[in-house]
């Protein structure tokens, strides 16, 4: 039923508001007609433009407050770092937001094409991305950062993985062509690095964001063995201005001499 009420939509929206259509009052509401929404995208492309703008527009008025820190909750519960406190609306917020960047990206693999890229785009007031095990999504996000545009590159865009052992895959699935001035935040939790291959596969994506610039490999597992391959990939990523080690208890003081070794490679590293 949804699929046919997305495809009569998709009909309708040629001679009728999207927002009088649907009601797509606000970012919740949207939520809401995900499925409707993705189906609509789907069968036309002048549909799908239209959807994505109406959603940019609801986006900017109701997103504009946030900044990146304040989605420190995505990795506070592996980092069990003290952090200010978020504000109740303010993780709401971001919460919905993170909803709202996984239905873009369904949209997108719905409905590629120049003009629907640029309205996700904007869409995205923060560049913050927290993928699930979820293909289609997975398949939008690399069709995003390889299609975008380097005139159109954000400032700063925040990648969250914390898929196990599928992480590295995802990555390398994803990061398969180099991305010149990409300014990425790459968060990776629980993902294990126990092993000089895991983090030579590493350094594998990492030589593909070469404008790096935080790297935050918490509760990871590494090892002074398996810490020494990432070392070696820091020329690399020369630009580095954030590494975060924290709860990687097995590095203890060897692992230390092997970090050490090579922050020459890092120079703005803080």
């Amino acid at each position: 039923q949804e699929f046919l009420a997305g495809r009569y939509v998709a009909h309708a929206v040629v001679n009728q508001d999207i927002v009088e259509l649907l009601q797509l009052t606000s970012i919740s509401n949207a939520l809401e007609l995900s499925n409707l929404l993705q189906f609509t995208c789907g069968s036309d492309s002048r549909a799908a433009q239209a959807v994505m703008e109406e959603l940019s527009n609801l986006s900017s008025r109701e997103f504009s407050h946030l900044q990146p820190e304040d989605f420190t909750d995505l990795i506070q519960d592996y980092f069990k770092e003290s952090h200010l406190p978020v504000k109740p609306e303010v993780k709401k917020s971001t919460k919905t937001y993170k909803q709202f960047v996984l239905l873009c990206l369904d949209i997108l693999n719905e409905r590629k094409g120049p003009d629907v890229l640029q309205a996700v785009s904007r869409a995205f007031p923060l560049k913050i991305f927290v993928p699930r095990r979820n293909s289609r999504q997975q398949a939008a996000l690399k069709y995003y950062l390889q299609s975008i545009q380097i005139s159109n590159l954000p400032d700063r865009m925040i990648l969250d993985v914390s898929d196990g052992e599928e992480a590295l895959q995802f990555l390398e699935q994803t990061f398969t062509s180099p991305i010149p001035g990409l300014r990425l935040d790459l968060r990776l939790h629980g993902v294990p690095l126990y092993s000089p291959d895991q983090t030579t596969r590493l350094v594998s994506v990492l030589k593909n964001v070469p404008s790096l610039r935080a790297l935050y490999l918490c509760s990871t597992e590494l090892t002074p063995s398996s810490l020494q391959p990432l070392v070696r990939g820091f020329r690399h990523v020369s630009l580095l201005e954030e590494l975060n080690l924290s709860w990687n208890d097995a590095l203890g003081d060897a692992g230390m001499e092997v970090l050490q070794a090579g922050l020459s490679s890092v120079p703005h590293l803080a």
